[in-house]
């Protein structure tokens, strides 16, 4: 499991960032070509970027989707103006 800092994100976008200026300056569309499909064809999977208790809510709302445990539109609104009816 990877646990990300503030700081891992702050890297991460700006090294985001640079790349996106990097890549704004290409005009050879082999090498753009190429960059796509490298992140196209990563193997990093965003499973494996999110905690355990993040990975256990989704199975948790995947299970109730599978069992029929749903609510419409309609009533999550109605649920909510009735929680927040004060704000």
């Amino acid at each position: 499991m990877i646990t990300m800092v503030k700081n891992d994100i702050d890297l991460i976008e700006t090294k985001k960032n640079q790349l996106i200026s990097i890549i704004a300056q290409v005009h050879n569309i082999d090498l753009l070509d190429a960059i796509e499909n490298l992140i196209i064809n990563s193997k990093d999977d965003w499973w494996t970027t999110i905690s355990k208790s993040e990975q256990d809510a989704i199975d948790e709302g995947l299970n109730d989707i599978k069992s029929g445990n749903l609510l419409s539109h309609q009533q999550v609104l109605k649920e909510i103006d009735k929680r927040y009816k004060d704000l």
